[in-house]
């Protein structure tokens, strides 16, 4: 149903998927890791029906792929979440919601008629699956991919939630935020902790300096840290026929520190008036009264930029860099770039979330033309010696988000598997490659084959076996 419209986000690794799969006992070149039990779970945009050549990857319904792991034994499978929208336009048998770039969606928006979809991470928590777009109310998916309804936290959350929130290892706490409240064009954002067993236990308003597309924040320590760059959105330009999001860079950047439990009042806001932006963080600690914070960050985006105009999408490289903020002199103290080759999608043990680490994993382009979505390379950062670790996939592969699986519960951090999977341009196929993470430079330990592409997934979560 794409193949009538010419678009950069429906070609090669961002081609949709028209079929579900259930593939067993995969073929496996080399040996899996005994120490491999349980399921990666990534989920990507895959859009069922287009409705016009003004697709953008963000639009797409998702679908989840799921690669279990069974006493070395691979299976695969994957499956559209059936949201609303999807389940509509199935019946339907064409498209009927208007893209975010599409001028249709104004008169939609009028009309109450907004977009459910799920497409931009999932994660697994008290038991349970969820599929996040942080526009959105989650949905509720079981392990075997089967959509159960949407998940609001018995009521609690109002409206949709932030696609990366953060889980404290310590307590089992779920923190996240929501900066497409109702109030869209207003200055606040919604700010919840839920307890290990799902249950929202704290729950805020937070006035912040100007509204963005807040997409990541962390932890620190008895802290979160709340990022707000000047990609700023609103619902009154868009029904005025104007983006919905606009480069302002003269807004700067600000930094909202604050208690997990605080509240508005218990903020602070540090300013940074250079514009730069980071979509994806990857840990933040507090030493003392340091709190210190790794982005992807990209600072050298002019004043004129437009990343969301069909046709002419703008994509500027970010690197791994580090924040330092003294949380009583209220100020930025440092901000280092600890690398100048171009990174994003940053994942580390996430048994430290929240704690001092010493591990980051990132996909990389090794090149000077930075072609956004499209990687070529893993690489390992020791962040203790300043040393890295590269795996070259080669100019004809294309491997994505590395997501970081513990040799099992007591290992050193660090000690355990990256899951990627590598997309083969030449085959328009794909592998699920499996590296040893402390040594990501050396060969696979092994690879997953299948028989076709896995499109372009943008997060995901591992569940052990053991739940």
């Amino acid at each position: 149903m794409s193949k009538q419209f010419t678009n950069r986000y429906l070609q090669g690794i961002f081609e949709p998927l028209d079929s579900e799969y259930n593939i067993e006992n995969c073929i496996v070149n080399g040996q899996i890791p005994k120490e491999l039990n349980g399921s990666l779970y990534k989920i990507g945009s895959n859009p069922q029906f287009v409705y016009s050549a003004n697709y953008h990857l963000f639009g797409g319904d998702g679908m989840i792929h799921k690669i279990d792991f069974n006493n070395g034994v691979v299976s695969y499978a994957n499956r559209w979440v059936r949201t609303n929208k999807f389940n509509q336009e199935k019946e339907a048998k064409k498209a009927l919601y208007a893209g975010f770039r599409d001028e249709e969606i104004l008169k939609q928006i009028m009309n109450g008629m907004f977009a459910d979809t799920v497409n931009t991470n999932v994660i697994y928590h008290a038991g349970k699956l969820l599929a996040l777009n942080e526009s959105v109310t989650p949905y509720s998916v079981d392990l075997e991919l089967n959509t159960l309804h949407k998940y609001n936290f018995s009521g609690k959350l109002d409206g949709s939630m932030t696609a990366h929130p953060r889980i404290c290892p310590e307590t089992g706490e779920l923190v996240m935020f929501s900066y497409l409240s109702r109030d869209i064009d207003g200055k606040t954002i919604n700010y919840y902790v839920a307890d290990k067993n799902g249950k929202i236990i704290h729950k805020t308003e937070i006035t912040v300096p100007y509204k963005s597309l807040m997409h990541d924040f962390a932890i620190a320590g008895d802290y979160v840290i709340f990022p707000l760059f000047p990609l700023t959105c609103s619902l009154a330009k868009l029904l005025n026929g104007e983006e919905f999001y606009t480069w302002e860079s003269d807004l700067g950047c600000y930094f909202g520190i604050m208690p997990r439990l605080g509240n508005s009042d218990d903020c602070i806001w540090i300013h940074q008036s250079e514009a730069g932006l980071a979509m994806h963080i990857a840990n933040a600690y507090q030493e003392n009264n340091l709190l210190i914070i790794d982005a992807c960050y990209a600072d050298n985006i002019p004043k004129d930029a437009n990343g969301f105009k069909p046709g002419s999408e703008e994509e500027f490289p970010a690197y791994l860099t580090r924040f330092i903020f003294d949380i009583v002199s209220k100020k930025l103290v440092e901000k280092i770039k600890l690398d100048t080759v171009a990174c994003e999608f940053p994942k580390f043990d996430e048994r430290y979330t929240g704690k001092k680490y010493n591990h980051a994993y990132v996909a990389s382009i090794l090149s000077d033309h930075w072609e956004g979505h499209e990687f070529n390379a893993i690489m390992h950062y020791d962040l203790s010696n300043n040393q890295k670790q590269v795996h070259d996939f080669g100019i004809n592969a294309m491997p994505l988000e590395p997501i970081f699986v513990p040799k099992n519960s007591n290992s050193s951090e660090g000690e355990g598997f990256l899951l990627v999977f590598v997309y083969n341009k030449l085959k328009n196929r794909s592998d699920l490659v499996i590296l040893d993470a402390q040594n990501v430079d050396k060969e696979p330990l092994a690879t997953v084959k299948l028989p076709h592409r896995v499109p372009f997934t943008f997060h995901g979560t591992f569940v052990p076996r053991c739940g």
